[in-house]
């Protein structure tokens, strides 16, 4: 599932049209994503249990019904309560002026009734100290009236008797000055820039048509024009040094804010000029309370312990107890469960939960409002001997639990932190704090994690692309399995830096994803969901009637994929599928593989067969060996080596000489991957 901070509200209903003909058995996601793999992960473990508490505000239905509960809650709300969704982005008390300028910034008429241009400007007026809001009043003030109140400083008729000489070019250069400021101003700004000639027309009416002569009036008016463009510019200046000030400590201390806005747990209830400026005032749970408790609501077990890996590695059918021991390769587990999250400190991507050899620690405070409570002290059950926080020096660290027994939501959480928007999480290895971000920064559509050269079954992606025009209902985007050329995705670029900058972003977070999802045997699987203007992304304040609309077309992207992989069609030989094609399709990808692999190994026999089978290990290579074999001796293993590249050399000669005919076009490379 592709991350998208609120294009989450596409997955329930698309995993309820899968559920009703798959078990879930391995599902996975990024940033938004990783919300709907969490909560499908345990809506699957849920899918038979029920209620562990009465159903009701904010609470849901165990198993796929639940799901649907959640679209359902999300859409139901009338009043102040319509804005559910946005109500789960709660801010850190301390930074919620800059939080008003962000809401601010998503107003339109046309969804929340709010003008945007007067919500920024209660933000930017009320952002700062009530001294700079005083000075701020004064300098606007001095701008509206200043060009009129020249009238009075500079009487009209004094320009009585004045040349056309004179006269004729400083209004011309006045009026080019002030052309070329609106124009700059109007390309970034559009209809708004017409407030900035307030001041202008008030200054202009002051100018009365009597007492002065013709060539008087043009010298006045170019002298309004010049004011007018001055006080513009001094006052915005001031302006800037205003804000600059009053910014600056957030944003050179903006780690002790935790580099978010959002902390995901911590309750917020707006102020009067919070919801002037947009801010709703809906009564809900903060974003990761509330997820905390839907996913164990979706997995029929109260909230007194947080569902965890373990409890999906063995399934619902057995009894919920810690078992650090149990820790079953992917293959084995009854749900599997993988989340993409980002370790900024490390530049690198980790798939989560992390493996039982890697440990981390963590500190109980440092965790505080980014999770429940509860998670935290489910969690803290062995502490780190002699050793605490750096930033809480009387706090000790805690020991990770071990795969089996860290909380879903924990894993949740560290895969959704949008940068800049919801603080990410930090842990701690050797005393130096990891900060655990965006899942999408490195990976936003991980649907390799449980692709593998010749799959059982097919791993469905649900893809998400922003498009600007408006979409049909119920429209999707799902490649046929058959010979014709990939699709080539395209994105006009935009004529702002903005957009330019927005571009590279998007293409190095996804061009992996991209590429890959383009390949025969990959992209028959993965149905694209387009989003509109409005829709999705970071669009925060969607309506409900939009949220419905997204939810309905996950919906049909679910039945789409269902209806193709499990139907009987027309073009397929009696008692076949398209998931026979499917891995028909990646068994010839797959001996391509094989036989570019056999080619190399009868090409550079000379160089592995017999000297590097029997090359003798040195002590260096010890901890690579289980058995009691102390290095150096001769590879031990060194027979069964030389006789798989005999096999490969064999295959290179018989089987596979000859490249098959009907294999496609698209020539995958096979190539070993560190474990993420």
């Amino acid at each position: 599932m592709r991350g998208g901070t609120t294009s989450g509200v596409i997955y329930p209903l698309a995993v309820c049209a899968l559920a009703e003909h798959y078990t879930f058995r391995n599902v996975g996601g990024a940033s938004a994503g990783a919300i709907g793999a969490a909560t499908t992960a345990a809506a699957e473990y849920g899918r038979y249990r029920q209620p562990a508490a009465p159903v009701t505000g904010e609470a849901v239905h165990p198993g796929f019904a639940g799901m649907a509960g959640l679209i359902k809650w999300l859409i139901s709300g009338e009043g102040t309560e319509r804005w559910r969704l946005p109500a789960l982005f709660q801010p850190n008390g301390n930074l919620h002026k800059a939080y008003r300028l962000a809401t601010a910034l998503m107003q339109s008429p046309k969804t929340t009734g709010r003008r945007r241009f007067t919500s920024v400007f209660t933000a930017m007026l009320f952002a700062v100290k009530p001294l700079g809001t005083l000075a701020l009043l004064v300098l606007f003030a001095l701008w509206l009236v200043g060009p009129y109140s020249l009238r009075w400083l500079i009487p009209p008729s004094t320009w009585n008797g004045s040349l056309w000489a004179v006269a004729l070019p400083l209004l011309a250069v006045a009026l080019l000055a002030a052309w070329w400021a609106y124009k700059v101003t109007a390309a970034r700004f559009g209809k708004i820039t017409l407030f900035f000639l307030i001041p202008l027309i008030l200054g202009l009416t002051g100018i009365p048509l009597y007492d002065v002569d013709a060539v008087g009036w043009f010298v006045a008016g170019a002298i309004q024009v010049l004011v007018w463009l001055v006080l513009t510019f001094a006052v915005a200046g001031a302006f800037a040094v205003i804000y600059t000030v009053a910014s600056w400590p957030l944003l050179a201390r903006y780690k002790s804010h935790r580099f978010g806005l959002v902390p995901g747990s911590a309750k917020y209830k707006p102020s009067f000029l919070d919801r002037v400026c947009g801010i709703p005032s809906a009564r809900v749970s903060p974003l990761v309370s509330w997820l905390a408790d839907r996913i164990d609501d979706l997995a029929g077990i109260d909230h007194t312990r947080a569902l965890t890996f373990g409890d999906l590695w063995r399934g619902p059918d057995k009894p919920r107890e810690s078992d650090p021991a149990y820790c079953p390769p992917p293959g084995e587990r009854v749900i599997n469960l993988a989340l993409m999250t980002t370790d900024l400190s490390a530049s690198r991507p980790h798939e989560l939960p992390f493996p039982a050899d890697e440990r981390w620690q963590f500190c109980a405070e440092c965790l505080r409002d980014l999770i429940p409570d509860r998670v935290i002290t489910q969690m803290s059950t062995s502490t780190v001997d002699g050793v605490t926080c750096p930033e809480h020096e009387n706090v000790s660290l805690h020991w990770l639990p071990q795969p089996c027994d860290v909380p879903v939501i924990l894993a949740a959480r560290m895969s959704l932190p949008l940068p800049g928007l919801i603080c990410p999480i930090v842990l701690y290895r050797d005393r130096r704090p990891h900060w655990f971000s965006d899942g999408g920064i490195t990976s936003n559509f991980p649907i390799h994690f449980f692709d593998s050269l010749l799959p059982r079954w097919p791993t469905f992606g649900l893809n998400l692309e922003s498009v600007e025009r408006e979409i049909e209902d119920g429209e999707i985007y799902l490649p046929d399995q058959d010979s014709s050329k990939p699709r080539e995705p395209y994105t006009e670029m935009g004529g702002t830096a903005l957009a330019f900058v927005g571009r590279i972003l998007n293409t190095f977070m996804d061009w992996r994803d991209t590429m890959q999802s383009a390949l025969p045997g990959f992209r028959g699987r993965i149905a694209t969901i387009p989003q509109g203007p409005g829709e999705g992304g970071t669009n925060l304040f969607m309506s409900p009637e939009i949220i419905e609309r997204l939810a309905l077309r996950g919906l049909a992207a679910g039945n789409t994929l269902r209806l193709r992989f499990t139907s009987q069609h027309s073009d397929e030989a009696d008692g076949y599928t398209r998931t026979d094609r499917y891995r028909w399709i990646r068994l010839r990808l797959a001996l391509r593989e094989l036989r570019e692999i056999s080619f190399q190994a009868d090409a550079r026999a000379v160089l592995y067969k017999d000297r590097t089978a029997h090359y003798p290990i040195p002590a260096a290579m010890a901890d690579w060996f289980a058995g009691p074999t102390v290095p150096p001796v001769v590879e031990p293993h060194a027979a069964d080596i030389v006789c798989s590249y005999d096999h490969f050399i064999e295959m290179a000669n018989t089987c596979l000489i000859k490249e098959f005919d009907g294999t496609a076009p698209v020539n995958p490379v096979l190539r070993l991957l560190p474990a993420e």
